[in-house]
């Protein structure tokens, strides 16, 4: 199967021969280094990140070169990257107060898993053993980093900023009725299956929209097609597992 880069570098190479995949990777990492600290190219320096990671498994290399790509060139990509080192202490020292302001900084840069991910550090317990920040959170704001993030397509975010309107939130928001079904809505339509799960409960009970058994039940069958997909890749990964060892 031929492999290659975006710009042709190792185009019909052979996998099956060890010399030319090796030889193949490394001109992958010129070719990468040469588009980023000579082009200046952020696509380029994150996919250098990839390398120093992926390829290479040097995480400080890859984090230095994240974060320079995040700071300087600002691509939100890097930025979220740098956000799970700090917090993992993966290549760089642990800090999930700057892991949060990476999360942050990769939000308003246009990458929406930031946005999840930050919301998901202000709404953390502050009473639980794994909370490190050295700032309580800020459920208010974390709130509306899910709906960030719901705007940029992410079904977890949706369902998230939703699930919080069906009963409310201390400090974050009231209970709003119709704001839980609207979120929950697009969260099915995306494709989360806690989000469908609660728009089926919604028209059961009228909340939020009018009750119809009707629609109820169509949801209700989306919800077990939904699960049967789930139970079926679960099945494979396993068959596949077996078949590894």
């Amino acid at each position: 199967m031929p492999l290659g880069s975006s710009a042709g570098v190792g185009g019909g190479v052979d996998l099956k021969e060890e010399g030319e995949v090796k030889e193949y990777v490394e001109n992958l990492g010129m070719e990468y280094r040469f588009g980023c600290y000579h082009e200046k190219n952020p696509v380029s320096c994150h996919l250098l990140g990839d390398f120093w990671e992926g390829i290479k498994k040097d995480f400080p290399k890859s984090y230095k070169t994240y974060e320079t790509n995040c700071l300087d060139y600002k691509h939100g990509h890097s930025c979220h990257k740098c956000g799970g080192y700090r917090y993992f202490g993966k290549g760089c020292i642990k800090n999930s107060d700057i892991a949060f302001d990476f999360y942050n900084k990769g939000c308003d840069l246009g990458y929406y898993s930031s946005c999840l991910s930050g919301g998901l550090l202000e709404m953390a317990n502050p009473k639980s053993e794994d909370y490190t920040r050295t700032v309580p959170p800020n459920p208010k704001n974390g709130l509306e980093l899910y709906k960030r993030g719901c705007e940029g397509g992410l079904a977890e975010a949706c369902y998230r900023y939703g699930a919080a309107f069906i009963t409310g939130m201390p400090n974050a928001c009231e209970k709003d009725k119709d704001e839980a079904y609207k979120y929950n809505l697009k969260a099915c339509e995306l494709g989360s299956l806690a989000g469908c799960m609660n728009v089926t409960l919604m028209y059961r009970r009228g909340d939020g929209v009018e009750k119809n058994e009707e629609i109820a039940m169509q949801y209700s069958d989306v919800v077990k097609e939904m699960m049967k997909q789930l139970n079926d890749q679960q099945q494979q990964w396993k068959s596949g597992q077996g078949l590894d060892e």
